[in-house]
């Protein structure tokens, strides 16, 4: 049998095996945790007109700067609205794309069938995927990643051949790759590695080479920065100063070492440890001991092979930006998401150092191989089943915050999300009893007053409502949704002033919010400014051609205001979006028209 076909047969049984452990992922739903902010509520996918296209590539998501994955999820909304299936499809689509690209990388590096499938399978079927293949969030990670590994590879083929077409496509794919996630801005350093390991001279060449990917780098790390610093979505992590951030990057690189060699205890939040009498936790302190005694053990290893070293580099080159040395904001230290790539390097060295043992000490030992080979197969197999299981905590909101505080107990936000979920499900009590807890252990915790205050709003308790709002509003003046429910509540206390003010403030700070004129049209309908009303319905529609209740509203408003034959437009447009209008109204509205 030919390499070729042999190397079919795997990447067949590759995407099998990592598939089925992927299974249960199809079965998840969308959570309250960033799904809304990327999809549901993201106003911006509900068209692919190139004024959407824009906003794509001048606006920050939730922190992040990553038009490409936005776009993908227009795309997906274009034609499936906000069905999770979908979404849970494409990202397990691409995971299994990320681990042949994984395979292939491999096999162009070190030329051995057996290492590139061993390096795949652990990278595919490993427990610490799952954030990123079964959160639809996760998204960013796995299309950032599939462009980066095409560029990793690309690039070993123009080692090859240097020729200058071939130069170009690493690049491209490069620049594909930090429009999908900043993170992949560290690619730059993987190239040196691979000229490392393929033993590139290092001269004037090479330096010339580089000098593009580090322009793009340089250009895309001052964006993750200004994202972050310039979101509302996001709040500063209590430990930024140094020395703190030293040991809790030395920290966060051995969590991610042990959490691969062990995967259990996996949480979708680990949360900052604290100071305790002024110190952090003894297991930060002599974090930086055991990391210099795995720098001195890498290389000592060097004199024997370089292929430990690659290894061992390519996981730190990949972890640099989410280790902590840089102030970033967010609830965790680190997340499960954050080493897809990294962990590459990681497999990579216990692949070599499997087929080294087998080929080598158990060389002359049959017996022994086959257990040895056996135990291997055992050990994918419980890393497939564990993954498995992993997947099905993020089913639902509610099983996956319930997931963390069974791990966490005085989590604000794990509190703050399985509020939601309370909520999502009409437990208005119980969700605030969550938001209670998250406020108790966070007393700046805004998102937390502003969803208790949609609670009370809910249970009609609208004087605490109301001071929810405007306590949201004393932590964060810029709360946009803070302003637009209040408003509602004093609309439906008959406080039109009131409302309207806040509907003005909200759009004020969001220009684009559909949802602030649609309600700043209702008020004006109620008190009789119909032209008002329209206006404010117009803009909403003009911003989101897909909204329905503001084109429903304006029909209303149009028939109450004798033009009847926008008021039909309006109304059939509602009934093209799969919303059905009253059959009265649709009648009311010929028989006007005809007349």
């Amino acid at each position: 049998m030919s390499k070729r076909s042999r190397s079919t047969i795997l990447t067949v049984v590759l995407i099998a095996i990592c598939g089925i452990a992927f299974l249960p992922s199809l079965q998840n739903g969308i959570t309250n945790w960033d799904d809304h902010g990327l999809v549901v509520d993201n106003v911006s996918i509900r068209g692919l007109a190139w004024d959407n296209i824009k906003t794509f590539f001048s606006s920050y998501y939730i922190g992040t700067y990553i038009p490409l994955t936005i776009f993908s999820f227009a795309v997906e909304y274009h034609f499936f609205q906000d069905d999770a299936r979908v979404y849970h499809i494409m990202n397990l689509f691409l995971h299994l794309l990320n681990c042949v690209l994984v395979f292939w990388l491999i096999y162009v590096l070190s030329g051995d069938l057996v290492v590139s499938l061993l390096t795949a399978l652990m990278f595919g079927v490993h427990p610490l995927r799952v954030e990123s293949v079964a959160w639809v969030a996760g998204r960013k990670d796995l299309l950032y990643s599939a462009f980066y590994l095409g560029a990793l590879i690309s690039y070993v083929y123009y080692t090859k051949r240097t020729k200058v077409f071939l130069y170009f496509i690493p690049l491209v794919l490069f620049l594909l790759a930090v429009l999908s996630k900043g993170m992949a801005a560290v690619l730059t350093f993987a190239l040196l590695l691979i000229d490392y390991y393929l033993d590139r001279r290092f001269g004037k060449k090479i330096i010339l080479e580089k000098i593009p990917f580090f322009v793009i780098t340089i250009v895309f790390m001052i964006v993750a920065v200004y994202a972050q610093q310039y979101s509302e979505a996001l709040r500063p992590a209590p430990l930024t100063k140094f020395p703190q951030t030293f040991f809790v990057a030395t920290h966060g690189f051995l969590f991610y070492l042990s959490k691969t060699a062990a995967p259990f205890g996996l949480s979708a939040l680990y949360p900052h440890p604290g100071m305790k009498n002024g110190f952090l936790p003894l297991a930060y302190l002599i974090s930086p001991v055991l990391v210099i005694a795995i720098v001195i053990l890498v290389a000592w290893a060097r004199r024997y092979t370089k292929k430990i070293v690659f290894g061992s580099l390519f996981f730190t080159v990949n972890t640099l930006m989410i280790l902590g040395f840089m102030p970033v904001a967010g609830p965790a230290i680190v997340a499960d998401r954050y080493i897809y790539i990294a962990s590459i390097g990681l497999f990579f060295i216990i692949a070599e150092g499997v087929c080294w043992f087998y080929n080598k000490p158990l060389k002359s030992t049959r017996m022994f191989r086959h257990i040895f080979v056996a135990v291997m197969i055992g050990i994918i197999g419980l890393l497939g089943i564990a993954t498995w299981q992993r997947c099905t905590v993020w089913k639902s909101s509610m099983t996956l915050w319930n997931d963390v505080l069974s791990k966490y107990k005085n989590v604000p936000d794990a509190y703050n999300g399985r509020g939601l979920a309370f909520y999502d499900n009409k437990e208005f009590t119980k969700a605030i009893k969550d938001f209670d807890r998250t406020i108790a252990l966070n007393p700046l915790y805004v998102k937390a007053y502003y969803n208790r205050a949609n609670a009370y709003d809910a249970l009609q308790d609208y004087d605490r409502a109301i001071a929810d709002y405007s306590l949201t509003i004393s932590l964060d003046p810029n709360y946009s949704k803070a302003y637009n429910n209040r408003g509602l509540v004093y609309s439906r206390q008959g406080r039109s002033e009131l409302a309207l003010a806040d509907f003005t403030r909200a759009l004020m700070i969001n220009p684009l919010y559909t949802v602030a004129y649609n309600n700043r049209g209702l008020t004006y309908g109620r008190i009789g400014d119909y032209d008002r009303a329209i206006e404010d319905f117009t803009k909403a529609v003009r911003i989101d051609p897909t909204y329905k209740n503001a084109l429903y509203n304006r029909a209303i408003t149009y028939y109450q205001t004798g033009q009847y034959a926008k008021a039909l437009q309006d109304a059939k447009q509602v009934e093209e979006l799969g919303e059905s209008v009253n059959p009265r109204f649709m009648e009311a509205l010929r028989q006007a028209v005809s007349r």
